[in-house]
């Protein structure tokens, strides 16, 4: 009887950590979304959206600052840089100058910081038809920008 009530615990503790990640992804696209609607830019003219905060995790972040760095000529990516604490000092450590590129944008009211504990990590938004189709976030266990600099290289026109 004892095995069973574990296993009916269990499977009760599954089910609710399943459901808590399903409800921190729909917040995450629901904020995303919002986001990119407030933007008002034409997203059919991108296949991706990068956003990259200024704080969180240091090298996740330099990770996307690095991909920035190469891929910032890329007109099929957009990127928004969110909650920076010096736009100069961001400039001066990419060598990227912001009012040269017309696919950056500089989000000074943190709209895109989502309201998951993911908000520390650079977020990778692939669009389909100018909606998001999925979106992924870089950390220490995961290399997005990796695959999608591969992707990148493999399906270029």
């Amino acid at each position: 009887m004892r095995k069973i009530a574990k296993a009916i615990a269990l499977l009760i503790f599954a089910l609710l950590l399943a459901s808590c990640n399903r409800n921190a992804e729909n917040l995450e696209m629901e904020s995303l979304t919002s986001a990119l609607d407030a933007l008002k830019i034409d997203t059919r003219l991108y296949d991706w959206i990068v956003i990259l905060p200024g704080l969180g995790c240091h090298g996740c972040i330099q990770d996307g600052e690095y991909f920035m760095q190469q891929n910032v000529e890329n007109p099929k990516i957009f990127y928004v840089l969110t909650n920076l604490s010096s736009l100069k000092i961001f400039q001066q450590k990419t060598g990227i100058t912001i009012k040269d590129h017309p696919n950056i944008y500089v989000d000074r009211d943190n709209q895109f910081v989502v309201p998951t504990n993911n908000s520390i990590y650079p977020c990778v938004i692939q669009l389909k038809e100018g909606q998001i189709a999925e979106h992924t976030f870089q950390s220490p266990q995961t290399v997005i920008f990796q695959q999608l600099k591969r992707h990148l290289k493999d399906n270029k026109n």
